[in-house]
């Protein structure tokens, strides 16, 4: 019996097998991306940069990870910018960095990296390093959350309830932990039913607020 795998290619079949966790590929997956970095695939070299970073098929070590996210972002591969971001953020095998896993985070957004969209938002909340700017961490969240970033949107929806960074607006505020409770987000559900069991910016409804329990619950199991 054959898998979807075994009808691709090889660089899309060891892609497959690293989103997937297919452990009996690793071995494929990896003698695969290294002849492909050798003809200067940055794709390659971002997937490379994964399983070390995670310690898929390999012993788990940043270090090496950081060469080859680094190669990977010389061949202009978004998601390398936005790997290097967190391990600066992080201080994984480097000195703890804030303001250059900004510039990385910037770098990725700009070719559409929504969790680096994501992570820009954070960073102006948390005032770490980076002063606290509620307004920029808002517009980074807006972008994030129109992008489909669930937590964002979350966090979004929680900006409009209490008009941090954003003018205080209980519609949208709705809007968006609907939209992030719709998509799974166990806290947004909480939240909502929270909302309408005390009718907190919204009327109070009863129903309205077991019903997104419920979702909760059915989400813890």
């Amino acid at each position: 019996m054959y898998s979807d795998s075994d009808m691709m290619e090889p660089l899309e079949k060891a892609k497959f097998i690293i989103r997937n966790n297919v452990d009996s590929g690793y071995l494929e997956a990896y003698n695969t991306f290294m002849r492909e970095s050798k003809k200067n695939s940055a794709e390659s070299n971002y997937y490379l940069g994964l399983m070390y970073a995670r310690g898929q098929g390999v012993p788990k070590n940043y270090e090496t990870a950081l060469i080859w996210f680094e190669k990977g972002f010389e061949g202009g591969h978004p998601g390398c910018a936005y790997y290097l971001g967190i391990i600066n953020l992080k201080g994984l095998s480097v000195e703890q960095n804030s303001k250059k896993a900004k510039e990385y985070f910037l770098m990725a957004a700009g070719r559409g990296d929504v969790r680096a969209e994501y992570e820009l938002g954070l960073l102006h909340f948390k005032d770490v390093d980076i002063p606290r700017d509620l307004e920029v961490s808002a517009s980074w969240m807006k972008l994030a959350a129109e992008h489909g970033h669930i937590e964002a949107q979350f966090i979004l929806g929680q900006y409009y309830k209490s008009g941090a960074g954003v003018d205080r607006d209980i519609p949208l505020a709705v809007r968006w932990l609907m939209t992030a409770a719709l998509n799974g987000h166990l806290g947004a559900q909480i939240l909502l039913g929270n909302m309408y069991r005390n009718g907190d910016g919204v009327p109070q409804n009863l129903d309205e607020a077991e019903r997104w329990y419920d979702m909760a619950d059915a989400n813890r199991n």
